[in-house]
């Protein structure tokens, strides 16, 4: 990705002769001046008559990402940033969205904030040209003024310059996941799932999936830690935690492969809504995933036959509903589903072994579906360390 952003300015200067109130020409003073030096902070360079080109450095968070928005106004979000430096650095001629993929020249993906930005730096630099211009072309000394009748009356010329335009930093969102390709090591950041590294344009949907199960292994190996610091109580809220963020990405990473699978299909937005409605929030179990992915991606299974991976997961699983709807308490739902011995009234245990197994489960899991369902060659830094 470019550190900057290049503009291309035009400008029309005329000069003519200034006049005192009495008619006197005042000349004696060079009139021909460039608005524009070439150099300064902008880097400003002349390439044709009245034509500058200038490089604008974008301001960059506090990550040292700079914001990129896709060309494409009709793709949500839309919205990601790259750490120059990283993915493809020299003889790029392509860029990609991370979201719908659309494709255009590095310099397509610049923000609307950063174009006004550049606009306003522009501007700016023009505002101080100008003054220094007429500072000159009027003779006027540093303090901006000029003596022009000396004697018994004096007659001052002085010019009285407008404050320098501010130009304010461009508004950057806060983005939360931060990922490097593995194919081309771009360092970027992006709401939610992207599907897509910027640079490359590869599909490293998987590498996504197994960054947000990796940020809930972090939490769960400092749960030994809380529980001495803290108490038994925040340890396991930490895992029943845990649990709730395992399922949301299952369903969420689920939902995410109907709607590209079947999009991919020719299927329009108004019957793959219909589905997902008809879907709503059945994916959040494994049971009804199991018979939900093979109706929608055309008879792809979840799980190999007799799986006791299958078993495993949808067990723990079924720990979610007593901690989201009952507060962790056993109820007699939870009871029939599951089938254990625990005793109607009490709490609930998840184990720190549960959320590892469910960690492990899932990726394994999700990540073969993608790679059935959307082929491509698959690198060993994609797989999930055990």
């Amino acid at each position: 990705m470019r550190k900057r952003l290049r503009v291309f300015f035009c400008v029309v200067a005329t000069c003519g002769y200034a006049y005192s109130d009495t008619g006197e020409e005042i000349r004696g003073h060079d009139m021909s001046f460039e608005i524009f030096q070439e150099g300064g902070n902008l880097n400003a360079k002349k390439t044709g008559h009245d034509q500058y080109s200038m490089n604008i450095s974008l301001p960059k968070d506090e990550g040292g990402r700079v914001a990129r928005e896709c060309p494409n106004r009709d793709c949500s979000p839309g919205y990601f940033k790259v750490m120059n430096g990283t993915g493809i650095t020299t003889g790029q001629a392509v860029a990609y969205c991370p979201y719908c993929r659309t494709t255009g020249e590095p310099s397509d993906f610049h923000t609307r904030a950063q174009i006004r930005y550049a606009k306003e730096m522009v501007t700016r630099e023009a505002t101080i040209g100008v003054q220094r211009a007429l500072q000159q072309a009027l003779g006027l000394g540093s303090g901006g003024k000029r003596r022009l009748v000396d004697g018994l009356i004096s007659v001052d010329l002085e010019m009285k310059s407008s404050p320098t335009p501010h130009v304010s930093r461009p508004y950057e969102d806060v983005l939360r996941r931060d990922l490097i390709c593995p194919n081309c090591t771009l360092d970027h950041s992006v709401y939610g799932f992207a599907i897509w590294c910027a640079d490359c344009g590869n599909d490293i949907f998987t590498t996504h999936v197994r960054n947000e199960i990796r940020v809930i292994e972090a939490i769960v190996s400092d749960v030994d830690r809380r529980r001495k610091e803290l108490g038994a109580r925040v340890a396991a809220r930490d895992l029943e935690n845990a649990l709730e963020d395992m399922v949301s990405i299952f369903e969420a990473t689920l939902k995410m492969e109907i709607r590209r699978h079947r999009k991919g299909k020719g299927d329009t937005e108004v019957a793959i809504e219909t589905a997902m409605k008809k879907i709503g929030s059945r994916l959040q179990s494994v049971s009804h995933a199991v018979s939900i992915i093979p109706e929608h991606c055309d008879c792809a299974y979840l799980f190999p036959p007799d799986s006791a991976d299958e078993v495993r997961l949808d067990r723990i699983f079924q720990k979610r509903h007593p901690i989201t709807h009952n507060l962790g308490v056993v109820d007699k739902k939870y009871i029939e589903r599951v089938r254990s011995g625990e005793a109607e009234g009490t709490e609930v245990r998840v184990e720190k072994s549960e959320i590892v197994d469910t960690a492990r489960i899932t990726f394994a899991v999700l990540s073969d579906l993608h790679s059935r369902l959307f082929p491509q060659p698959v690198t060993n830094s994609q797989a999930l360390p055990v």
